[in-house]
């Protein structure tokens, strides 16, 4: 019996299909599995896209200008300053400190144009009006003369030497407004090198401005280090860090800040032994800071009592939960409406309405609320949800540590604020290219923020600190004085 012979198969058509049953149900399963990935990429690629201020931990300066904030509920006030409110205005200078006083008198009464008597009345009222004007600057320039003598009996000359303190052709106010416009106002050296030459006349090369820059460093290493040392012994420290660059490569930058103070340190690296290097005592069992800080695995090795972690990161955590949808939009809401409720107490107490034992208090009542859509976010969400549950859950008790030590916070904003300015300068300088600029961006940032959180001037403490560096004396300190 003769068979048929097979028709030949068209090109571009698909494959038969197998006639069994089980290899139909494995291939199917395959394309699901396939399918599931893609999603699942798909998903993290829309998530990563519209990642913003807040939903992750990008800056606001990084939003789209399309992105909306959500508007603030109306309060039903008038803009502007209400009725009632304390007025601000510009002080008056001291007698002590005016240059200049200038008497402008009537001839004439304003009203009737009856004439007043030259002589004046025994009380003379006044209106004060001050107007503050800058003086011409013009640098002053000392020129040293170096006389060289020679000697009668072996026929030598010796030259003199220079006072204490002259070894480069600016001052230390040259050198501590160099210091100031490009490590505190952010600017590039070659806009540096022209204010210096607009405003003041004085007129530096790059080179020059770079040498300025090594002096201002090796003058706050002193002061820098005491700081260094006095970070073990604050009771609550906030640590973040973010990127930098160094010739190119990727380091990182960290700050320790206080309410008094502020350390930055960069490294090449990003790990626990650069905290531990930072933050010394923080994992001690008797002694130490409690840390404010992120879910970053660095600082994962903290015992439970002297690490704290910052409700900020996790309601962006959460709100990028909630915009994935499904039953993670649940859990993000549910939480985020927690949350609100939780840190109540402590916006009251901010504006003086609570002491903060009883700020303390109501917190503590409200603590177990927040266990429920963690444990149902930890069965049901996705994966990244139940992640993030399952963590908050593990590391329970750092959640409260803030309520047990005086001066905690519940977010770590104080860090993030203090790197703010490190990041601007980061993204007009691209970073350091040596050693030496390393220590000049560390040590700079770390005087002006701790300063300025003492409310002491900057300008006249580096103009102090340039001055004693060249006269061979002792830096003023950078710790908390008495009388700030």
């Amino acid at each position: 019996m003769s068979q048929e012979p097979a028709e030949p198969q068209a090109a571009g058509a698909p494959e038969a299909l197998p006639d069994d049953v089980p290899t139909l149900q494995s291939m199917v399963r395959e394309l699901q599995a396939v399918v599931a990935r893609l999603e699942e990429q798909l998903r993290e690629l829309a998530e990563r896209t519209n990642r913003n201020s807040g939903n992750s931990s990008k800056p606001p300066s990084s939003d789209p200008p399309w992105r909306q904030r959500p508007p603030k509920p109306p309060t039903g006030k008038k803009r502007g300053g209400q009725r009632g409110h304390p007025g601000h205005y510009r002080r008056l200078a001291p007698p002590s400190a005016v240059d200049h006083v200038v008497v402008c008198t009537p001839d004439t009464c304003g009203h009737c144009g009856v004439h007043f008597p030259e002589s004046s009345p025994r009380r003379r009222k006044f209106r004060r009006f001050q107007v503050v004007e800058l003086p011409p600057i013009r640098p002053e320039i000392t020129e040293y003369q170096v006389e060289g003598r020679r000697c009668r009996g072996c026929g030598r000359r010796t030259w003199g030497t220079l006072p204490a303190g002259v070894t480069r052709c600016v001052g230390p106010r040259v050198q501590a407004v160099a210091a100031l416009l490009s490590g505190a106002c952010r600017l590039p050296r070659r806009q540096t090198q022209a204010l210096l030459a607009d405003l003041f006349g004085v007129s530096l090369s790059l080179g020059s401005l770079c040498a300025l820059e090594a002096d201002t460093a090796r003058a706050l290493a002193a002061p820098y280090a005491e700081l260094a040392s006095a970070i073990p012994r604050a009771p609550v420290v906030g640590v973040d860090e973010t990127s930098w660059k160094e010739g190119g490569t990727l380091h990182w930058l960290w700050t320790a800040v206080t309410p008094r103070f502020a350390l930055f340190r960069v490294d090449r690296h990003r790990s626990r032994a650069v905290f531990d290097a930072l933050v010394p005592a923080a994992a001690a069992e008797t002694a130490g800071p409690v840390v404010i800080s992120d879910r970053y695995s660095a600082y994962g090795h903290l015992p439970a009592d002297r690490r704290s972690l910052c409700w900020a990161h996790l309601a962006r955590d959460f709100r990028a939960a909630e915009e994935r949808g499904g039953i993670d939009a649940v859990v993000g809401r549910w939480v985020l409406e927690i949350f609100g409720k939780v840190l109540a107490p402590w916006h009251r107490y901010r504006t003086g309405e609570l002491t903060r034992e009883r700020c303390r208090a109501e917190i503590t009542a409200g603590q177990e609320e927040l266990r429920a859509p963690l444990r149902w976010g930890e069965e049901h969400g996705s994966r990244k949800t139940r992640a993030l549950c399952r963590d908050l859950l593990e590391q329970w008790p750092s959640l409260w540590t803030w309520l047990d030590v005086e001066g905690g916070e519940p977010t770590n904003n104080a860090a993030e604020r203090a790197l703010r300015p490190a990041v601007l300068w980061r993204k007009s300088s691209f970073g350091h290219q040596s050693e030496t600029g390393e220590q000049f961006v560390e040590r700079m940032l770390t005087a002006v923020t701790t300063l300025r959180l003492q409310g002491r001037n900057v300008w006249r403490y580096l103009v102090e600190t340039c001055e004693a560096a060249r006269q061979g004396t002792s830096a003023p300190s950078l710790l908390p004085q008495a009388s700030t």
